[in-house]
């Protein structure tokens, strides 16, 4: 009886589902619904009130969630192979049942994924909703904030430093600390981009991974999951990369899906922080962005840029390339394949080079406050 009652549910479930992706794909026709309706109103509101719940749980949710549904599958596989042992199911109503279950399972997963998260992807760009412009950079423009941007991480660098160089890689301040300045520097940074109001309880705090090696074998920092509200990061990330990474996880948390609008958000709220190696790290970022654009026009201008940074800023770098490079294989190349693949199946048309056009916003933001990065 049991099972009987269990075919209707997991058809809904698999409705559910369909229901939520053809909603999004309406919406995404009419991205200034999607901003009154989701992004200025429930989005926000369910975000945070579901990461201020499970951000009292000091570990990732979202690796036991994962392991759960890869048990549930697993168990349904088992369970399927010990009927048709047994005689109570043949080999093709076995398959059947075990696909309709998994689809019904994908099905919650879909429609729970938009309904907590996803719609934000509907929402105009972030450039279109501050009215900013950042297309058709020059040269010139790209070298003077590029420039800027290597003059400000070298300043940090000796703050923090006292001098050219360490003599080893530079350290982030511990998690609790960087955490609570990077707070700090979100406030600021949203009051610059206009967040809305609804999300009235706040967010949990980042949280590193107990299985980060994993990440590493696909060249993953960080992911924000949806069905959690979680900032996740990876705990092996190089210190001069960590501040805005999670900078960047948790401007996933405050709805800005697109990897190029959480780069520059990520950015915008560590460059706001009041500790100087938050501040560090977000110049760090955007020099790499504007100096990696640059090149593509100017590359001997782009290298003689490079060649002014301390002698500790590029030590900090080159330990970070080495620290990824050790990981580089087909596990990132399929993971970098499978994340590019969800990207454009969210009308994220560039796919994984979208994390690179954050170099639009920050020209963007620049040319809406003087043609500088750096407050003044």
């Amino acid at each position: 009886m049991l099972k009987l009652l269990a075919w209707p549910v997991r058809f809904a479930m698999i409705g559910a589902g369909v229901g939520a992706w053809l909603l999004f794909h309406a919406l995404s026709a009419a991205p200034g619904l999607a901003e009154r309706i989701y992004g200025n109103g429930i989005g926000p509101l369910l975000a945070s009130m579901l990461s201020s719940l499970t951000g009292t749980v000091p570990v990732s949710l979202a690796e036991l969630l994962v392991l759960a549904f890869l048990v549930r599958q697993l168990w349904g596989l088992a369970g399927g192979i010990a009927e048709v042992r047994a005689g109570e199911r043949g080999p093709l109503g076995a398959l059947l049942a075990g696909a309709v279950r998994l689809a019904a399972d994908l099905g919650l997963v879909v429609a729970l994924f938009y309904v907590l998260w996803g719609f934000n992807y509907a929402r105009p760009p972030l450039e279109q909703r501050q009215q900013w412009n950042g297309r058709e950079a020059d040269v010139e423009e790209l070298a003077r904030l590029a420039n800027e941007m290597v003059e400000a991480a070298n300043f940090e660098y000796a703050g923090i430093a006292g001098g050219d160089d360490l003599g080893s890689p530079s350290r982030a301040p511990a998690r609790g600390e960087l955490i609570d300045q990077l707070d700090a520097g979100w406030r600021e940074a949203s009051g610059v981009l206009g967040s809305p109001a609804t999300a009235v309880t706040g967010f949990g705090d980042p949280k590193p991974l107990f299985a980060s090696f994993v990440l590493d074998y696909t060249l993953t920092s960080g992911f924000y999951f949806p069905w959690t509200a979680e900032a996740n990061y990876n705990a092996g990330t190089p210190h001069v990369s960590l501040p805005h990474v999670i900078a960047h996880e948790m401007s996933h948390q405050r709805g800005f899906a697109r990897e190029d609008e959480a780069n520059f958000t990520g950015f915008l709220a560590a460059a706001a922080a009041p500790a100087p190696y938050a501040r560090y790290s977000a110049y760090v970022f955007a020099q790499g962005q504007l100096l990696a654009t640059l090149s593509r026009y100017d590359r001997d201008r782009a290298v003689a840029l490079a060649a002014n940074r301390l002698p500790g800023v590029q030590r900090d770098l080159t330990a970070a390339r080495a620290y990824w490079a050790q990981f580089e294989g087909p596990a990132s190349r399929t993971s970098r394949s499978m994340y590019d693949a969800y990207l454009r199946g969210q009308r994220v048309p560039e796919g994984v080079v979208s994390y690179s056009r954050s170099v639009e916003l920050l020209v963007a933001y620049a040319r809406s406050r003087g043609g500088w990065l750096v407050r003044r």
